[in-house]
């Protein structure tokens, strides 16, 4: 997700955003957009200009051409392809370059693609409705709806925002999930099922169509690498308890996104995820949804 804004003698001049992959870049977009003539002003970009031909032209030739006499950069582009070649490419043109101005944001505005580039796996996401006594259902194998409507169309956008779904053989089995974007308006992610040795009916909610994957290993970086090299660059993680538990274990878990439901469950129920040692939380942030709660947090992993 990349912005630019186009500013001459004080005065903003032009705007632009990438809208959809394989459109204008938000460069381009902002040079097209100006309501003046762009030479002599200074262009603010959240990420490195591009360099290389791939769906569009590179945006340093547009700048350069466009007789741009300064770029202030929020953050290096961290793909091969750019990764400071943007930034060199135009300095040697003579137009001067400032990097860092709000990088901090601009780095979670794009974590998908930062994760994705310098990590070389998705970015992700574990999601999970919860009871207030730390269970996700009445008992093992049985189908437990904890959360309403508002919490279920935030879900929804979530689901769309991310590349990938991913969940066991288990919940599949149990609840015959869609798996797929309802409740907003959004594109079906890919959904992705670790089914170790078990079989799956074809009569199941995931096989309407040909946007899923099966995979039989349950390694978790084993998976993030096969999705990496298939560059998905996010995937949410949805379940259940062996896949919470195996992904958190692994510390492969960017952020979570817990529901939690206003009800308890009872110790029959079965637990969110069994951890062998305590599992810390920072950047909290809470919101209302309907009668849920949500919370948003990274996890704290120790050093092994």
């Amino acid at each position: 997700m990349v912005g630019a804004i186009l500013v001459k003698d004080g005065e903003r001049i032009g705007e632009g955003y990438h809208t959809k992959f394989g459109a204008a870049h938000a460069e381009v977009e902002a040079i097209k957009n100006a309501t003046a003539s762009p030479e002599g002003a200074t262009l603010y970009v959240t990420l490195e200009p591009c360099c290389h031909q791939g769906k569009t032209g590179p945006c340093t030739e547009a700048i350069i051409e466009a007789g741009i006499s300064k770029v202030i950069v929020a953050v290096r582009d961290p793909s091969e392809k750019v990764s400071g070649k943007g930034i060199g490419a135009l300095r040697e043109a003579g137009i001067e370059v400032e990097v860092g101005l709000l990088e901090k944001d601009a780095r979670e505005l794009n974590r998908f693609f930062f994760t994705y580039h310098e990590k070389k796996r998705p970015f992700v996401t574990l999601k999970a409705a919860i009871s207030l006594d730390g269970k996700i259902a009445e008992a093992p194998g049985e189908q437990t709806a904890l959360t309403g409507m508002p919490a279920q169309r935030y879900l929804h956008g979530l689901r769309h925002e991310h590349q990938a779904i991913l969940v066991g053989a288990g919940t599949v089995l149990t609840d015959n999930p869609h798996l797929g974007v309802r409740h907003v308006e959004g594109r079906d992610p890919l959904r992705v099922v670790l089914t170790g040795l078990r079989k799956l009916p074809k009569t199941l909610a995931i096989f309407r169509d040909e946007n899923v994957l099966l995979l039989s290993d349950k390694n978790i970086p084993k998976v993030l690498h096969e999705l990496y090299e298939k560059e998905i660059t996010s995937v949410l993680v949805e379940g259940g308890q062996k896949i919470f538990e195996s992904f958190l274990a692994a510390q492969l878990v960017d952020e979570l996104q817990l529901f939690l439901a206003p009800t308890f469950l009872g110790k029959k129920a079965v637990p969110f995820a069994e951890l062998k040692k305590p599992l810390h939380l920072k950047h909290v942030h809470t919101k209302t949804l309907g009668k849920d709660l949500l919370l948003q947090a990274i996890p704290e992993f120790s050093a092994e």
